[in-house]
């Protein structure tokens, strides 16, 4: 029997991200490289519906005949994964969603979406995913002994895991295989991915995608192969209560032991030749004294120079001095920063007293001095933003695209989520983000909140999400505006 895991592609309405088609989705190599260890009999196939189109999934599922097919979902994949899980009921397969807004929804989901069997809310969803599979082949367990799953009971009514109630189970230290292992070694329990579980189209697809984008920020030979890898999890702003308020993710730190973190890298560039990797761990920087013992523990028969691209915070950039040390020796060629705003006033409320627009402006300087490219992105039209603020954003970003201090941008208007602090308070104002499940025009959600609650209209930030992408586009940079529809930035 096949089961075929498959990363959604975006809407095509949706406008794209800086970096899209870049870097192939590394969850379903993931859960697949776990399935293939623990339950051999069955035959796995691996797709990234980001690089390959919906067409090629579709006519996946319709010639392999899948019996279970799992769909890894966000806001801005979710109406061709509905596409992607009714082409799969056709055929009788088993569908499953996972990933945030999924877990986040799965109860309207299955309410409203006959095309969805399960939705999995996993943080680490290996586990949960072979049990579920294990149940529906072998009847070996109950439902209900199935971690973080939603399901129909017989009587066709909606039971198990809710994302509301049940979230504080998802965190590592709550896994059932994690025995004598703490939070500094947990992700241990995951061997090196597989990364030939993808078809050879994919990576070099992918590779001559990152080429054309980013091929003139590498100033002497490009990479032979580019990877994700998530060897690392979390963020120091995990607490809800410092968190950043457009953030809905929930953030559990754990860590892989230095010699599994290079073990990943050394399969990788064994596989598919890999030597640019995107540690997508949410803050890297944000774990110091791990970063270092990953520059003390590298191994010294790797047989090549790997580097990497991570996420990052300008505050710990300023207050760690020794940190771009580590950075460089770690080989960091770019990091991923949200810097938000241009304005104190807009940033401080977004995201914390200690984050200030000095405070970003400084960590960039640092960074380009030290030669590390920023991939920055920046939300416009909270309750907090005023065309004043607007207006300091805007010529904020033009100073640092202008001083060459930023090398990719990511712009767009905030879109509120169930979980984020935008979305509950929509939803303590008694409004709904849709009749059922999850709006397919994400647009629509985000227009009503700044409607409602940013002193600035809609079409005025839209004007200037456009006026940023043109400076960005006049100065040759990288740029795009996620989970945001794309028409009306070509108006």
């Amino acid at each position: 029997m096949i089961i075929y895991l498959v990363n959604a592609p975006n809407d095509p309405t949706m406008s794209k991200i800086a970096n899209e088609q870049c870097f192939p989705a590394l969850n379903m190599l993931v859960l697949g490289t776990w399935l293939k260890k623990r339950i051999p009999e069955f035959e796995v196939i691996c797709s990234d519906g980001g690089i390959v189109g919906e067409e090629e999934i579709l006519s996946d599922i319709k010639r392999l005949k899948p019996w279970f097919v799992g769909i890894s979902v966000l806001a801005p994949t979710y109406a061709p994964a509905l596409r992607i899980a009714s082409e799969a009921k056709k055929i009788g397969a088993y569908t499953t969603f996972g990933n945030d807004q999924a877990s986040q929804l799965s109860y309207k989901i299955l309410q409203y979406r006959k095309e969805v069997d399960f939705v999995l809310g996993a943080e680490y969803g290996e586990y949960p995913l072979e049990k579920l599979i294990r149940k529906l082949a072998y009847d070996d367990c109950n439902f209900s002994d199935i971690p973080s799953l939603t399901w129909r009971n017989a009587n066709g009514d909606i039971t198990g895991f809710n994302y509301d109630t049940d979230k504080h189970k998802l965190g590592i230290l709550n896994h059932e295989l994690l025995g004598d292992r703490d939070r500094d070694n947990a992700l241990d329990i995951f061997p090196a991915t597989n990364r030939l579980l993808y078809s050879e189209g994919i990576w070099s697809t992918a590779l001559n995608n990152y080429k054309k984008s980013f091929g003139h920020l590498h100033h002497g030979a490009l990479p032979s192969g580019i990877t994700t890898m998530n060897r690392v999890r979390g963020c120091s702003r995990a607490n809800e209560k410092i968190k950043c308020k457009h953030c809905d993710m929930l953030l559990d730190i754990s860590f892989s032991s230095p010699h599994r973190f290079w073990e990943e890298v050394k399969l990788a560039n064994q596989q598919i030749h890999a030597e640019l990797f995107y540690e997508v761990c949410d803050s890297l920087t944000s774990f110091a004294s791990y970063m270092r013992k990953l520059v003390n523990f590298r191994p010294y028969d790797l047989g090549f120079d790997p580097y990497f691209f991570i996420y990052g915070q300008a505050l710990d950039i300023v207050r760690n001095e020794e940190l771009v040390s580590t950075l460089k020796k770690l080989n960091v060629f770019k990091m991923n920063i949200g810097l938000e705003s241009g304005s104190n006033h807009t940033l401080k409320m977004m995201k914390g007293k200690r984050d200030s627009v000095d405070v970003n402006y400084a960590a960039l300087r640092k960074l380009k001095k030290t030669g590390i490219y920023v991939y920055g992105s920046f939300v416009l039209g909270t309750e907090f933003e005023t065309e004043s603020t607007l207006r300091e954003t805007i010529e904020w970003i033009k100073k640092i695209i202008q001083e060459g201090l930023i090398s990719d941008i990511e712009i767009q208007p905030i879109l509120p989520t169930p979980q984020n602090y935008y979305g509950k308070r929509m939803i303590s104002d008694g409004l709904k983000f849709s009749e059922n499940d999850w709006p397919f025009n994400v647009d629509e959600i985000s227009r009503e909140y700044i409607e409602k609650y940013c002193p600035v209209d809609y079409d005025t930030i839209i004007d200037a999400a456009k006026e940023v992408r043109h400076e960005a586009s006049h100065y040759k940079l990288n740029f795009g505006s996620a989970v945001s529809g794309q028409e009306k930035y070509m108006k």
